[in-house]
């Protein structure tokens, strides 16, 4: 379900004994629209993020650590300016609305007592985090601006005076008596009761209208008018029920699964009955169930953003070397039969006692081929039969030269084109943004991206960033390279020449190693190694797809080759079935050992 009053409330009622009369330590803000803040309860550091995504905006405590830049925003050096040292003293939800106000008093540079709330609107695209003096109900500043050229509707600038985002609906919580029922749903009767009451009451998502239906037992598509008293008299309990357990704080967070697939459907802080053929997955925080349902997908999406330039000019520079390798191989063509040059040349030679000057076509016979076919030459009749003998000769002869530097460049082209696929594929295995650091950093060595010095006056090194580490089913270290950079240190520095060294055949992948010690590997142990190299490569979504492996030893680097691009001989091939559940079962196995 999306984020809305019910979740926000639940967020609220679990933040209020966490961080109510603690006092703000440090304020970060790692990425454009989120803050994280560091504060102290019993003896613990907390950090709450704060999130103005537009598709994952939020509240929660996290544990998970993010990079900082080297130079703070603006704004984050605002709200260290207003809100360091600063105790939160409320949390406050107006309305039900899908917004958060933690409020903060503090002092300024004379002492003075401020006080400064910090407004979270989680609402979609629009989602922001402003601050705001509390006293005066003034902007301070926002994460996002919004002047009046982006919404005629609502500005948020410094300056300003903070209002509410326009709403006719009415808080479910201000709901006291059947009366006011039906009076908040009176302008929307017209619609279909799922879209009545989320028309109606703030912070109610369809989802939540569909619960109360579902209790109700009445069809989404029923409208008031059509039904009899007792009908609404029982969607008016219901919604009551709802309230109640609202008002309570009744709430019992739940991750909703597919049986089937294991795929995350949805969430919600209240039971939903409606939802059916689903495994729930109850959390024990709101915050750990936000971490679960939105923290990866607002971590890819980040890494997407941050990689589109690379895929971009990485994908651009590929399709020109394929059209470059189209038009090579036309060449080629063209090239090769320039070898009948040779073919007319001989036997213009062969025949030069039959060709009268001024002669425009001879028929001869080649003898060169088996039935010795008749074979039309058209001549230059302004060149002698010794002439045009060898202008067909030093046409071949240029052929001849040509087809060399056409094959050495086709060779060169194909290798450029291997090169960027395994790129392609590196960004799209990059699980944090030092991985992308790194590719980026390879890209711009290499020439394929410039160099562009950061603005900040510190330097912001490249994060270390690690292969991935399992332990097959005897306990032994499997080793993942997920880009050139790592894939090289997988084979070449982390390794034994008497390792076990696996690659997808003829696809881009990732260099995988099975540490050995000297002893012998099992069969299971070949055929997961074997797994992990077909997942972590072109080859994820086939079938029997074939892997090489041989001993590391005879894995090399060419002279001048690209990162991460080897040769092996003495190999030999397995055919594994790559898939999630299969590499799942490895990485507990893994989990297993790190415990043991």
């Amino acid at each position: 379900m999306p984020l809305d009053g019910t979740v926000i409330s639940a967020i609220a009622s679990e933040l209020k004994p966490i961080l109510m009369g603690n006092r703000i330590e440090k304020i970060y803000q790692p990425e454009a629209d989120e803050l994280i803040i560091s504060l102290r309860h019993q003896r613990n550091n907390v950090r709450l993020l704060l999130s103005a995504h537009n598709q994952y905006p939020r509240v929660q405590l996290t544990n998970s650590s993010r990079n900082n830049p080297s130079q703070p925003p603006v704004f984050c050096m605002l709200l260290r300016k207003h809100l360091a040292g600063g105790k939160i003293v409320g949390i406050e939800q107006p309305d039900f609305e899908r917004i958060l106000i933690i409020h903060v008093d503090g002092s300024d540079e004379l002492n003075q007592v401020t006080k400064r709330g910090l407004v979270i609107e989680m609402m979609g695209k629009h989602s922001n985090i402003i601050l705001i003096d509390t006293e005066n109900h003034q902007i301070l500043d926002s994460i996002k601006r919004i002047p009046l050229h982006i919404s005629r509707k609502r500005q948020v600038l410094p300056g300003l005076r903070y209002e509410f985002p326009p709403s006719e609906k009415s808080s479910p919580l201000s709901i006291k008596t059947t009366n006011l029922f039906k009076q908040s749903i009176s302008l929307f009767t017209h619609k279909t009761l799922k879209n009545m009451i989320v028309s109606s009451f703030n912070g109610f998502s369809p989802p939540i209208a569909q619960e109360i239906l579902y209790r109700a037992s009445l069809d989404l598509d029923q409208q008031w008018v059509d039904l009899t008293e007792k009908e609404q008299n029982k969607l008016t309990e219901v919604f009551f029920e709802i309230q109640q357990s609202i008002v309570n704080q009744e709430y019992n967070p739940a991750i909703y699964k597919q049986k089937s697939t294991g795929k995350l459907l949805d969430f919600s802080v209240l039971p939903m009955h409606h939802i059916e053929q689903v495994e729930v997955l109850p959390v024990k925080s709101v915050s750990q169930l936000l971490d679960q349902y939105y923290g990866q997908k607002d971590h890819n999406e980040r890494l997407l953003q941050r990689s589109q330039d690379l895929r971009k000019t990485v994908s651009t520079k590929r399709n020109r070397l394929t059209h470059k390798l189209q038009n090579l191989m036309h060449d080629e063509d063209n090239a090769a039969r320039a070898t009948q040059d040779k073919l007319k040349a001989d036997l213009i030679m062969a025949n030069i006692h039959r060709i009268q000057p001024g002669q425009e076509i001879i028929n001869a016979t080649n003898y060169f081929e088996e039935g010795q076919p008749l074979i039309d030459i058209v001549l230059d009749k302004r060149k002698s039969a010794s002439q045009n003998a060898q202008s067909l000769y030093k046409r071949y002869q240029k052929s001849k030269t040509a087809l060399i530097e056409i094959a050495n460049q086709r060779d060169k082209t194909l290798h450029e084109i291997m090169y960027l696929d395994q790129i392609l594929l590196s960004i799209e295995q990059a699980d944090s943004l030092q991985d992308i650091d790194m590719i980026r950093k390879e890209l711009v060595e290499l020439n394929y991206l410039k160099y562009k010095p950061s603005k900040n006056k510190k330097n912001n090194p490249i994060g270390e960033s690690k292969p991935l580490e399992f332990h097959s089913s005897e306990n032994r270290m499997i080793r993942v390279g997920k880009n050139n950079v790592q894939n090289e240190m997988v084979t070449f520095k982390l390794s034994k020449k008497t390792d076990l060294w696996f690659h997808v055949k003829d696809l881009p992948g990732s260099h995988v190693v099975l540490s050995l010690n000297h002893q012998t590997p099992s069969n299971n142990e070949l055929i997961e190694a074997a797994l992990l190299a077909a997942y972590y490569s072109k080859g994820r979504q086939g079938s029997n797809v074939p892997v090489d492996y041989t001993w590391c030893k005879f894995v090399r680097k060419q002279r001048g080759a690209r990162p991460g691009m080897v040769i092996y001989e003495h190999h030999q091939t397995v055919y594994v079935t790559p898939s999630e559940s299969l590499i799942n079962r490895i990485a507990q196995n893994t989990e297993k050992s790190g415990l043991d």
